[in-house]
């Protein structure tokens, strides 16, 4: 269930495929501490 908080965030939570993505994160986290964060945004974005 979402969090009322954050009932006006854009939070995907189904599979859409197709769909044109300005920018896009992915966080890791390792064990000790090792942690990294990935963003890739299109140049036309």
């Amino acid at each position: 269930e979402l969090d009322p908080e954050f009932a006006d965030m854009p939070i995907l939570r189904q599979r859409r495929d197709n769909v044109k993505l300005g920018a896009v994160l992915s966080n890791s986290f390792g064990f000790g501490g090792t942690n990294a964060t990935l963003v890739f945004k299109h140049p036309d974005a």
